[in-house]
């Protein structure tokens, strides 16, 4: 879990500083959907805290839009087979593409897209290393 952590701040420190992809929302929608744990819940309020602390932007915006997604995420778990590539995939970019939107970045589309890309890769890493250890189905 700690790694997760490390994570969580890297994400921070390259969506406020090098790029607008928002890797932050490629690591929540993994984490929620892999660990099913309440813990992702205040690590995306703390997350959005903090990303809006570096950014520089009002406190909160951030950490509702990131408890907003994982609490969707964490209802449709009981609806939607979640721990699937296409799951990871479409939740998302819908994800990035609303953050992006919100705070008015440019190229919208095209960085989801590679937020979405990036979760599926994390995905993926995250189901090759915790294999034995997670209920994850294929």
């Amino acid at each position: 879990m700690f790694p997760i952590f490390i994570l969580f701040f890297l994400s921070i420190i390259l969506l406020s500083s090098l790029t607008t992809i928002p890797f932050s929302i490629a690591i929540l929608v993994v984490c929620t959907v892999t660990f099913k744990k309440s813990w992702v819940f205040f690590a995306a309020f703390g997350l959005g805290l903090l990303l809006d602390l570096y950014s520089l932007r009002p406190l909160g915006y951030t950490s509702l839009i990131f408890a907003v997604l994982v609490f969707i995420i964490r209802l449709y778990e009981r609806k939607f087979e979640t721990q699937t590539l296409t799951f990871v995939f479409v939740s998302s970019f819908l994800g990035s593409l609303i953050y992006l939107k919100v705070f008015s970045y440019q190229n919208v589309f095209l960085q989801a897209l590679v937020s979405a890309f990036l979760a599926v890769l994390f995905f993926k890493f995250i189901i090759n290393k915790f294999k034995n250890s997670l209920e994850i189905k294929n």
